[in-house]
């Protein structure tokens, strides 16, 4: 599943044809490429095309509504973003806590809305209730003021980095070997460091602690059990060499 799929990015009625451009191109950097328009004073545009460099290809497919309604038409899941305090309090949650969650619905096929509010006072009261939770961009408390295209930036970053994460530990059990048994693992330290010592590299006096550090190394790899096998066979063959002398 591609978050580019699932996941549309929203700007409501936004003033800068360039914060467009520049968005797009952010977007094109992580992988995304459903933006929709608001209202926008200014599109198509010019400025658009340039701030959006080699991510012209996407201003083709940009959506222009004129309300919200029709932006969050077909949404299940309504994503804002905003770091302000309300009279009435929403789930307001850091953008790594609530990343996940948002990929997670994705994952699941639920169509994803990330909304960003003008360049000048963001969202409003009823846009924000409109959302089923509120993102925060953690930053300098005395100073927390990020660009749009900075801010869609950031946001598409967290979610293109936890999507990757997490691609990676669904594909960690798919390796080809085993993983090696700790106890196979540590049979080959004690086979490696006996080598070591034989051909007068390692001494086990060394106050670097180099034995300790040698298993390190071994225990942090992640072996498997073919690799553990081989360099059980390298050193058995060193090993029978040295003692041919």
């Amino acid at each position: 599943m591609s978050l580019n799929t699932q996941v549309k990015i929203i700007l409501v009625e936004t003033t800068s044809p360039g914060n467009i451009g520049s968005a797009l191109r952010a977007m094109k950097t992580m992988n995304f490429s459903k933006l929709c328009l608001v209202n926008p004073k200014h599109f198509p545009s010019d400025e658009v095309t340039a701030l959006a460099a080699n991510a012209t290809d996407l201003i083709e497919k940009v959506e222009v509504v004129k309300t919200i309604d029709e932006a969050l038409e077909d949404q299940q899941l309504v994503i804002a973003t905003s770091s302000r305090e309300r009279k009435v309090p929403w789930p307001n949650e850091a953008l790594n806590i609530a990343s996940p969650k948002i990929i997670d619905a994705a994952t699941k096929k639920n169509k994803v809305a990330i909304m960003f509010g003008r360049e000048d006072r963001g969202l409003t009261n009823d846009e924000l209730q409109r959302c089923n939770l509120h993102v925060h961009i953690p930053a300098n408390k005395d100073y927390p003021v990020l660009n749009l295209a900075m801010s869609v930036q950031v946001v598409c970053y967290q979610l293109f980095m936890d999507m990757h994460l997490q691609t990676i530990k669904e594909n960690s059990g798919t390796w080809d070997v085993p993983t090696a048994s700790s106890n196979h693992v540590n049979r080959l330290i004690e086979h490696f460091i006996d080598i070591a010592e034989q051909v007068e590299v390692f001494n086990k006096g060394n106050p670097r602690q180099i034995g300790a550090r040698i298993k390190r190394l071994f225990t942090r790899i992640g072996l498997d059990e073919m690799e553990v096998n081989f360099m059980r066979g390298f050193l058995s063959a060193i090993d029978k060499n040295l003692n041919k002398k």
